[in-house]
């Protein structure tokens, strides 16, 4: 796999020509200009891969006649509440963050068109495009925001966690797990769940590409925790965690993952297992045997202990399902 390869995976290929365009050596129509980076030269290669690469470093070397740090990330995925968000570059020069996307055909350009919509409630909000057709209004935008799944996971093999991961932990906005958007999402997994996790361990493992198998199969929970590191969006690392006693959990990093962020992740998650138990159900497969221990069981106990202490005012400042890496893990 070549360098292009590794940054942008699947190569993605568009026409360099529209009607219409102005440009001047076959390059981009860009508005990079009204970010005080002065007007980018970038020719068109006609693939977002190459492309991405030349805009980054023409991007590195404004960042470095600046005298500012320069910082980047290919396939960048935001969680907002619709769903995934993803652009093909975005990158920080200094305090200031960008996104980058390029358009080749009337169908980039009118996912343009609503991305400008969406663009602000993300981390890089300053959108700069690079366009080969005349940027136009007057069309009707096509949605960019697509439904966050399983599938947009990776495994990292090779990443390290470090610091205190967790299902939930309190904050000033969000004090008490029983009342909180996490508990209600939990509560509904394992409701989901509860008879069909053997189905849903395979599935789950085969779509962050731990296993590579092809056909969904059943796996049994193992009975020592087996816990994966997987890449998720924003640049997140979530820890995935599957034992029998406590079944399929996702733990957040505590110090930089936001209520939001848990939340619309978890949403993604219920409704991506949702889609797939469903059919399970009409087709009457049998379900799985109850084990001892649980998480069924583990769930629903711990939930009323927890709630019991924070109704009495016993919990402040707490976690849920808290794992503490005090050494990197891989």
């Amino acid at each position: 796999m070549g360098l292009l390869e590794k940054i942008f995976g699947k190569k993605t290929t568009g026409t360099s020509k529209g009607k219409g365009a102005s440009k001047t050596k076959n390059n981009f129509i860009t508005n990079s200009d009204e970010f005080d980076l002065g007007h980018i030269e970038l020719a068109i290669s006609g693939a977002v891969r190459i492309d991405g690469i030349l805009a980054i470093a023409a991007l590195d070397k404004i960042a470095k006649q600046k005298g500012q740090e320069f910082k980047y990330s290919v396939m960048h995925t935001s969680l907002l509440e619709e769903g995934a968000l993803t652009v093909p570059v975005v990158c920080s020069i200094g305090e200031d963050r960008y996104s980058l996307y390029f358009i080749y055909q009337e169908e980039e350009l009118l996912k343009y068109l609503d991305l400008v919509n969406h663009i602000s409630r993300t981390s890089y909000p300053n959108l700069i495009y690079f366009s080969s057709i005349p940027i136009q209004k007057g069309y009707e935008p096509k949605p960019i925001i697509e439904p966050f799944q399983l599938a947009d996971l990776r495994y990292d093999k090779n990443a390290k966690a470090i610091g205190q991961y967790a299902m939930w932990w309190s904050t000033e906005d969000d004090p008490q797990f029983h009342k909180s958007k996490t508990f209600e999402y939990l509560s509904k997994l394992t409701e989901l769940l509860n008879g069909y996790e053997t189905y849903m361990t395979g599935y789950v493992l085969r779509q962050t590409r731990i296993l590579q198998d092809q056909k969904l199969q059943r796996m049994q929970l193992p009975e020592r925790h087996a816990t994966y590191i997987i890449d998720a969006p924003e640049e997140k690392k979530v820890v995935l965690d599957i034992s029998q006693e406590k079944g399929i959990r996702f733990l957040f990093p505590i110090d930089h993952t936001t209520t939001a962020f848990r939340e619309r992740f978890l949403k993604g998650v219920l409704v991506d297992l949702v889609a797939n138990i469903i059919p399970l159900k009409q087709h009457d497969l049998p379900r799985d045997a109850k084990t001892d221990p649980n998480s069924y069981d583990w769930f629903n106990f711990m939930c009323r202990v927890v709630r019991e202490k924070e109704e009495a005012g016993e919990l402040t400042g707490h976690q849920v399902g808290l794992i503490d890496f005090t050494t990197p893990m891989n």
